[in-house]
């Protein structure tokens, strides 16, 4: 009961001239969490109002989207923001899923924040289906004065709407990221460790996390520097984009794993030179990569070393099946000479079954065939002969 008083208290404070309760409002003033049975007789009993209603939302998630913002604005008994994404020709569900992301904008006001903005994108030349994709990748874009200039600077790194969408959608500091504070510095540090704007806009379109904060893209660069990599690598910003990524324990734990295996600390250096990708994997997917290598395959330490792709591999879908295939084969002496394991891993797929699998086609072992198909594609299928 103390609790419903204090719920009330907090409504009749935000209201203090009127009193006006949506469903959803008195949904979260009478439930609690402590029983499940609670929640579904709320919902039998309380009608869900506009706007969410129109949107065929749950009393569920309504609750869920309303939840800390009782006391911050009263919900109206109907939102011409969700009427206008309507007529703009969205559907319910994409309505929903905008919503769903940016609540805030169901109480955007549509004359003078909603309208402006939408048409800001039509006249910079997005279709209705790239308006689209851009504001549900980027929700708060829609809250935005800014929008031309930010959309304009990246359109001129990238070079066209199709790329700026696809980078929009992995990168969402984007757009939300000051452009003075954080996204120029950062295009300007990477220019002047000798990254060229391609490569800054292939980074962009295909890497996260590179434009949030300029402090860490500094303390990543000064890094890997630390750990040998050359700037003018081919592997400069994958690299860049691991440290990145991956949290320093993270990293060092990574880097731990492997010295278990027997890797010295300049071994593991030069594996991140060559293969910084590495530690984006978790440290059991490393584990039992080593694992499986050392122990099952015999593969000598310095053979991984040598071959480090074998590591990026992987494990049930490539280097076991591989190696029953080549271990059953030269057990019923159906190889002509002996191969070295990481040549065989390293075959493309085509060429492995044209050199390999097609030796148990031939020989009829269909049970061992089929074994390898479905470990590395899922399903049977059957070859060409």
């Amino acid at each position: 009961m103390f609790l419903v008083q204090k719920r009330l208290f907090c409504l009749l404070s935000c209201n203090k001239s009127t009193i006006h309760l949506s469903s959803y409002q008195l949904c979260s003033l009478f439930s609690f969490s402590t029983a499940e049975d609670h929640s579904s007789n709320h919902r039998s009993k309380f009608m869900l109002v506009d706007p969410l209603q129109s949107c065929e939302l749950s009393s569920k998630e309504a609750a869920k989207m309303a939840k800390d913002r009782i006391c911050e604005k009263k919900l109206p008994s109907s939102s011409p923001s969700i009427e206008f994404f309507k007529q703009s020709g969205w559907s319910d569900a994409q309505v929903m899923k905008l919503t769903r992301r940016r609540p805030k904008l169901i109480f955007a006001s549509a004359e003078t924040v909603l309208k402006p903005r939408m048409r800001s994108l039509q006249d910079m030349g997005f279709s209705d289906t790239e308006i689209f994709q851009l504001v549900s990748s980027c929700p708060s874009l829609l809250s935005f004065r800014d929008i031309q200039p930010r959309i304009n600077f990246w359109r001129s790194l990238l070079g066209s709407n199709e790329r700026f969408l696809k980078a929009c959608k992995r990168n969402m500091f984007m757009l939300t990221s000051s452009l003075a504070r954080n996204i120029e510095p950062s295009i300007s540090l990477l220019r002047e460790h000798g990254i060229s704007d391609e490569r800054i806009s292939h980074m962009v379109v295909t890497m996260q996390g590179y434009f949030g904060r300029i402090d860490k893209l500094k303390e990543a660069i000064k890094y890997i520097e630390e750990l040998g990599v050359p700037r003018d690598s081919r592997v400069y910003t994958y690299a860049l984009n691991v440290v990145i990524n991956v949290s320093r324990s993270k990293f060092d734990a990574k880097s731990v794993t492997l010295m278990s295996f027997g890797w010295s600390q300049p071994d593991i250096n030069a594996l991140f030179r060559k293969c910084p990708s590495i530690w984006s994997f978790s440290k059991k997917n490393i584990s039992d990569k080593m694992t499986f290598l050392m122990k099952e395959a015999g593969c000598e330490l310095t053979c991984i070393s040598s071959h480090p792709i074998l590591l990026k591999f992987s494990l049930e879908k490539r280097l076991r099946p591989r190696y029953e295939v080549l271990n059953f084969l030269d057990q019923n002496k159906l190889l002509d000479r002996e191969h070295n394991l990481p040549s065989v891993m390293m075959a493309t797929e085509e060429k492995f079954r044209k050199k390999f699998l097609f030796l148990l086609r031939k020989e009829k072992f269909i049970a061992q065939y089929d074994s390898y198909v479905v470990a590395v594609h899922g399903k049977h299928h059957v070859a060409e002969n």
